[in-house]
């Protein structure tokens, strides 16, 4: 009879959902765990960023909603004292964020300004790719130019505008900058920044350092590499800056089976290229392709020229040698 009475005593308290609650409750309330619980939630509601939460979606949110999804916030609260305390996390480098999705409160993991430091020098890496380019271009930045700087403002204007277009255009056909002038006043450092700041918006550049460039094609010529090879792989890039351009030994070979295919290719596919060097194109065209080994050649060098000035705007940059003030 002892026993049929136990079994009808549970049969009314799991049979009903009341009864659950209550002897939940009651469980709670005899382990003096009710009372914590209690005090624990009006500590997570007080939270200056979990009210801020509420505030924000406030429309979205009700008191269901709210206790229902606890656990969610419990979770952000205490990820986020464990952050400020220096102690470790579920996520390494990663901040809790609260968020609201089909009437639940969801807790969403993004990246700490350490680790978005570091998927910006990943991404960097991946998409800005450099044959023999100083190492300053991994750290350059259009932040390291102001409006102050007369001397350089055509060209860092000229950059930024070319930005501006590619990003919204970059199906088009834009020309890129030939940017001359003396040693060592940024010219180099403005055309990393450039294509950091490229990389940043998903968009792949190349930097050659010519001289570097054709020391490699030379080097595979009779090895197991083929210097075509790599005149393919450059010629075909998105965006191509050639640095330097004019500091590099030349020879018939280089200007015409070299540096000639490159720009014969980027033309005829109308691909943006930059260029940096030391000479305008005026000399560019007379001092240095002109002659070579072979003798005066001023047809094969105005046609050279002819392709450099298709591909790229003339802009002098003046100023002080930057590297003698490091």
């Amino acid at each position: 009879m002892g026993e049929q009475n136990f079994k009808d005593q549970e049969s009314k308290t799991t049979d009903n959902p009341m009864n659950m609650g209550q002897a939940l409750r009651d469980f709670m309330d005899k382990k003096q765990l009710n009372g914590r619980f209690q005090t624990l939630k009006k500590e997570v509601y007080r939270d200056p960023e979990i009210r801020q939460f509420f505030n924000e979606y406030k429309d979205s949110l009700s008191r269901t909603i709210v206790e229902r999804d606890f656990a969610v916030l419990y979770e952000y609260y205490s990820q986020q004292r464990k952050a400020k305390a220096g102690k470790k996390v579920v996520h390494e480098g990663y901040v809790p964020a609260l968020r609201v999705e089909e009437n639940r409160i969801v807790i969403i993991y993004e990246p700490n300004e350490a680790t978005r430091l570091a998927q910006r020098m990943n991404m960097q890496a991946n998409l800005v790719k450099s044959i023999g380019m100083p190492k300053l271009i991994n750290r350059a930045r259009l932040d390291d130019f102001s409006d102050n700087d007369t001397d350089r403002l055509a060209a860092l204007t000229g950059v930024l505008q070319f930005i501006d277009d590619y990003i919204k255009k970059p199906d088009d056909f834009h020309r890129g900058l030939y940017l001359h002038g003396a040693y060592g006043i940024g010219k180099t450092h403005l055309m990393g920044a450039m294509a950091n700041e490229f990389a940043q918006e998903g968009i792949p550049v190349t930097l050659i350092h010519l001289p570097s460039f054709v020391v490699e094609v030379r080097s595979a010529i009779g090895s197991n590499e083929q210097p075509q090879d790599k005149i393919n792989a450059i010629k075909q890039v998105p965006i191509l800056v050639i640095d330097d351009i004019g500091a590099e030994s030349l020879t018939a070979w280089v200007r015409d089976d070299v540096l000639g295919v490159i720009l014969e290719y980027r033309m005829q596919n109308e691909l943006t290229t930059f260029f940096t060097s030391n000479f305008s194109m005026t000399q560019l065209e007379k001092e240095h392709f002109t002659i070579t080994k072979d003798g005066a050649e001023p047809v094969k060098a105005e046609r050279l020229m002819q392709r450099i000035k298709f591909l790229a705007k003339e802009v002098q940059m003046a100023g002080d040698n930057r590297r003698e003030l490091d």
